[in-house]
């Protein structure tokens, strides 16, 4: 079973769908204007295994192929990865912690959050 298998968008409420599964387990590392200099504010580079890719947060692009061939409503992996990172998209509560990659937010000044049972969201702390 992948990691993203352990992120399964059927065992919990809300839409998590495989891409967003993937930018929560994979590995890969978002970096900053904090922490590479040539990126304007909302802009960040997400560096995977296979590739960096540029995303700006503000127009909502990413430079990567699935994002410029397929353009996915929910958006590729990379802009996916940069919003769960960010805070700005809550990782489901009912995900496994286990599954998550331990890179998420690290180099970034704004720290994942969690869904919790009340509704409301806390810091993801792994």
């Amino acid at each position: 079973m992948s990691k993203a298998d352990a992120v399964d968008a059927t065992t919990g409420a809300g839409t998590f769908d495989e891409r967003a599964a993937k930018a929560l387990t994979e590995s890969m590392t978002v970096l900053d204007n904090r922490t590479f200099g040539d990126l304007r504010d909302e802009e960040f580079l997400v560096v995977t295994p296979t590739g960096s890719y540029r995303v700006d947060a503000i127009a909502d692009t990413c430079d990567c192929p699935d994002a410029l061939h397929r353009a996915p409503d929910e958006g590729c992996k990379h802009r996916l990865r940069v919003a769960l990172a960010r805070g700005e998209r809550p990782i489901p509560g009912w995900a496994d912690r286990s599954a998550i990659d331990e890179q998420l937010g690290q180099h970034l000044a704004a720290s994942p959050r969690i869904a919790t049972a009340d509704g409301r969201t806390e810091v993801f702390e792994q």
